[in-house]
């Protein structure tokens, strides 16, 4: 008799502690999940954090790609004004000429602007600024000639004298300079303007090597256009890296004093 009253009881207190221990797993599993969800949020929340830090890290370089883009394709478009509208050959007298001395007069400015504004790369900037003077006096050479044939040269070597001179008597602002301007990361991209423009555009533009192709129906505006676009595209590379480099010098005040 007592077992019979027994059994009921205990099979209460089983079914009793099996929905405790369901409940028990129940609550477990939602906190879990609660605990799941918020782990989820945190971390789609610190993704979405990183991908627009690196966003905002790759500006710049999608500012400076923006840059060259735009110039060379102002570039081209006035290689396509003089060809196709003005119908020129693209000699001395001609808009892609002067859109080459623009670009150079400019960035001889911009180094005469770091000569002003910071002493501590004075002689670096006379001496790269005067190089490129020269270069604009040789693009120059027929508002010269008609002084007398040839004149360029004499304020070209005055000028690059004047530079170098100043240079070498200030060697505390050139030689330093020179070093760190060579390591900035504008420098790659003057590398490629000049050896385009002092190596690849004279060998592409040599007389033979379109004679060769054209054969007697040679045209010297067709060689005219390939020598002159390419000096005009290392122009614009070497603008480009000039800005580059003298706005960020400008805009960091550190290299306001000579060391």
């Amino acid at each position: 008799m007592r077992w019979t009253q027994a059994e009921p009881m205990a099979r209460s207190i089983r079914q009793g502690l099996l929905f405790a221990i369901l409940a028990d797993s129940i609550r477990r599993s939602i906190l879990s999940n609660k605990v799941f969800g918020v782990q989820s949020l945190v971390k789609g929340a610190t993704q979405m954090s990183t991908n627009v830090s690196v966003f905002r890290q790759m500006i710049p370089a999608i500012g400076r790609f923006l840059a060259v883009a735009l110039l060379l394709a102002a570039a081209t478009a006035v290689i396509h004004l003089e060809v196709r509208w003005l119908l020129g050959h693209v000699g001395e007298d001609s808009l892609v000429e002067y859109m080459q001395e623009l670009i150079l007069a400019v960035t001889v400015a911009m180094f005469l602007l770091l000569v002003a504004k910071r002493p501590a790369q004075r002689g670096a900037a006379v001496l790269v600024g005067g190089f490129f003077a020269v270069l604009l006096i040789r693009e120059m050479d027929s508002v010269f000639d008609q002084i007398v044939h040839g004149f360029w040269k004499y304020p070209a070597v005055l000028l690059a004298a004047t530079a170098i001179g100043y240079a070498y008597r200030h060697p505390q602002t050139t030689g330093m300079p020179l070093v760190a301007y060579s390591r900035h990361s504008s420098f790659g991209l003057m590398i490629a303007g000049m050896a385009i423009l002092m190596v690849f555009s004279r060998l592409f533009g040599m007389g033979i090597l379109w004679n060769t192709l054209m054969g007697e129906q040679y045209v010297r505006g067709v060689k005219n256009l390939a020598e002159e676009g390419t000096e005009l595209l290392a122009y614009c590379l070497i603008f480009c890296s000039s800005a580059w480099y003298t706005l960020s010098q400008l805009a960091d005040k550190r290299s306001k004093q000579p060391s």
